[in-house]
């Protein structure tokens, strides 16, 4: 629980960061022309993004308060870090002059590995509790199929990226909630049927969101599928590796580590063979290592929020939860930048909220169900005695 405190305060605060002007200094002017109200005025848009965060922090709040606290503090940090790393990543590339994306993935997972061995050293010296090294059967039939379908699903969304546009690629990424229940359903996983209605919902919110001017070609249609499948594909493998599977005994730290452990070695290669060397060089100078870094401290905590949120909601519902970082996105666009938004967004993040509480209340009923089921089995049960 601590810890979880920890990522929310983390992930909350790297998003605040991201609204301080990162390229300050590049456009230098003339002090006597400054003055206190111009400061002012620089002031404001900084604290409208904070209260946009502040804003968003209360709607989760209010959405997913009846899961728990823990739940509703790594949703928390979950969204915070999540609005937040399209911003590091971009100073990344643009301010800093470093476009290695794939060594740039590489040094997240390397990131989220080194964190997590921390907590799990720490939780060894001050709980007594053993480190865990999953097995060659585990790494062989959880470990390595997770680490595939994550680093297959970034190549796809990238390739997705480049060969469309990012209106066609997030009107395809809105099908990522149903394609991921019907993985649930074809592996056996069960899916309850109550669900479809704010499932339905959701995506039809998600599509209005992104409906714009599409560029449509064969490739990008299959790239866009296949970072589709890929994220359904590695939320549901990771959510085996915390309860769905026998290696249940692993809890959301000790998937984070071995997981980015081996997602690094894949992507690490992956690296090389198409970047070469040169971000190992370019990466001692101290604007792209700052800028690294900064997006090595978000991954970590997204990462390992991520899966504490899979443990506590499921994969469709930790997919669905995702979607909440466009409305942070869009209020923080307004506050800071004076944005305008259109009535297509606001018809769309409506229906969307609409529908995240409609399945949240209904998923939360469903578990009580069996909860209150389980219950009575085990009453009934007790109440057998031996002839």
């Amino acid at each position: 629980m601590k810890f979880s405190v920890v990522l929310t305060v983390l992930s909350f605060a790297v998003a605040l960061g991201v609204g301080v002007d990162t390229t300050a200094g590049e456009h230098p002017q003339d002090a006597s022309k400054l003055s206190q109200a111009s400061d002012l005025t620089d002031a404001r848009p900084k604290i409208a993004y904070c209260s946009a965060v502040v804003m968003v922090a209360g709607l989760l709040i209010w959405l997913y308060g009846n899961r728990g606290f823990v739940s509703c503090v790594s949703i928390l940090a979950y969204v915070g870090a999540l609005s937040s790393m399209s911003m590091l990543i971009r100073n990344c590339y643009v301010n800093a002059g470093f476009k290695y994306p794939q060594f740039l993935t590489a040094t997240h997972f390397v990131a989220t590995a080194m964190v997590g061995s921390s907590v799990l050293f720490y939780r060894y010296l001050t709980e007594g509790k053993k480190i865990a090294v999953p097995g060659f059967d585990v790494f062989l039939k959880g470990l390595l199929p997770v680490a595939v379908a994550f680093v297959l699903s970034l190549g796809f969304a990238n390739n997705g990226l480049l060969l469309t546009n990012a209106h066609f690629y997030e009107m395809i990424g809105s099908s990522t909630p149903l394609v991921t229940a019907g993985l649930a359903i074809a592996l056996g996983r069960g899916f309850d049927l109550r669900l479809n209605g704010p499932l339905g919902l959701i995506t039809l919110a998600m599509f209005v969101i992104a409906f714009g001017e599409m560029k449509l070609s064969v490739l990008g249609l299959l790239a866009c599928v296949g970072g589709v499948c890929g994220r359904a594909a590695k939320s549901t493998l990771q959510h085996s590796l915390m309860g769905g599977s026998e290696w249940k005994s692993m809890d959301p730290i000790e998937v984070a580590v071995w997981t980015s452990s081996t997602c690094f070695v894949l992507m690490a290669m992956w690296s090389a063979a198409t970047e070469g060397m040169t971000p190992l060089v370019q990466i001692c100078a101290w604007g792209p290592f700052t800028a690294v870094l900064y997006t090595c401290v978000g991954a970590s905590i997204l990462n390992i929020a991520a899966l504490f949120v899979l443990r506590e909601l499921g994969p469709v519902a930790q997919q669905i939860v995702g979607q909440l970082k466009g409305i942070l996105s869009i209020l923080g666009a307004v506050a800071a930048f004076g944005e305008s938004v259109t009535m297509q967004q606001v018809g769309g993040y409506s229906i969307l909220l609409v529908g995240i509480y409609w399945y949240n209340q209904t998923d939360v009923m469903i578990k009580e169900e069996k909860a209150q089921k389980l219950k009575a089995e085990v009453n009934e049960t007790s109440k057998i005695t031996p002839v």
